[in-house]
């Protein structure tokens, strides 16, 4: 009896001591265990962060591919080659450095000064009949070739400075090529400029990248954005050189607010050499030009 108690004993301790054992075997395992775990936990942190790392720094490329885009050279542009290559096919075509231009010489005997003429992007046959009406009035005119960078990038906003800048070097460039390929003689210099580009050439005059005209026309003058256009007002109102405001009021309420915030921003200046005229269409546009001229004493 004493011996099956002892051998039972004997066994109960050997159950506890494997027991021990095994429970003492498990921490290990967990400890062992736990760093392991700790990686799939941090896995989904980890992984949530990269997105947001990948997605802050493809959308650091994507803008500066974008605004560069934008502002690169405009032979990149294939819609700008497209229409370069329609262009050479004209015959009033000419190429001034890498730029294509249209070129229109005075039809008079005296000359009245030069005319550069900058259109809407896709709008430049719109502008020919002025560009021809003015070359018999006695200016030699220059069409250049727009571009769609202007209603790419939007002048007015803060984030897209950077692209901006680097448009309105390629204006000024553009603009100096017109410049040393057709000096003036003598006469006058007059801009004329038309939808977005009238907002781009606001900019460039206050920037100081180009040489002054003595007069500026707008035809049309807007951007599809508030801030904008109100930039584009008051550069205009705080210029000394005598501006005409042409729009069509029938065309959007883009052109009536716009009108309206130049307007507004003229009087508050007490701008005195500004004159803003509707148009039913561009056909109105020489004989008011030339009407205006007129009274600046240009005839």
């Amino acid at each position: 009896m004493k011996r099956w108690i002892i051998c039972l004993c004997l066994f109960c301790v050997t159950a506890v001591m494997a027991a021990e054992t095994t429970s003492g075997a498990q921490p290990t395992v967990e400890t062992t265990a736990a760093p392991n775990e700790v990686v799939p936990t941090d896995t989904p942190v980890t992984s949530a962060a990269q997105p947001t790392e990948t997605t802050a720094s493809s959308d650091t490329p994507e803008n500066t591919t974008s605004a560069a885009s934008a502002a690169e050279p405009t032979e990149s542009d294939p819609e700008y080659t497209t229409q370069a290559e329609a262009w050479q096919k004209h015959p009033d075509a000419r190429q001034f450095g890498q730029e294509w231009v249209l070129v229109h010489k005075s039809e008079q005997s005296y000359q009245q000064g030069i005319a550069i003429i900058l259109p809407e992007w896709q709008q430049t046959a719109s502008l020919l009949p002025l560009s021809k009406a003015l070359s018999r009035q006695g200016f030699d005119c220059v069409i250049l070739l727009p571009t769609p960078a202007p209603i790419k990038i939007n002048p007015g906003d803060e984030k897209q400075q950077e692209a901006v800048q680097q448009q309105l070097e390629l204006w000024s460039n553009r603009l100096s090529g017109v410049d040393e390929n057709m000096p003036a003689s003598g006469g006058h210099r007059l801009l004329i400029a038309q939808g977005s580009s009238a907002v781009w050439l606001g900019q460039l005059l206050a920037a100081d990248k180009l040489n002054k005209p003595d007069a500026l026309v707008l035809l049309n003058a807007f951007y599809p954005d508030q801030q904008a256009n109100n930039l584009q007002a008051t550069q205009l109102s705080n210029s000394i050189y005598p501006v005409l405001d042409l729009y069509q009021e029938n065309r959007s309420n883009w052109l009536i607010q716009t009108a309206q915030q130049r307007q507004l921003a003229t009087k508050r200046s007490a701008k005195l050499n500004m004159r803003q005229q509707t148009i039913y269409d561009f056909s109105e546009a020489p004989e008011k030009i030339s009407g205006w001229l007129t009274t600046l004493g240009w005839k």
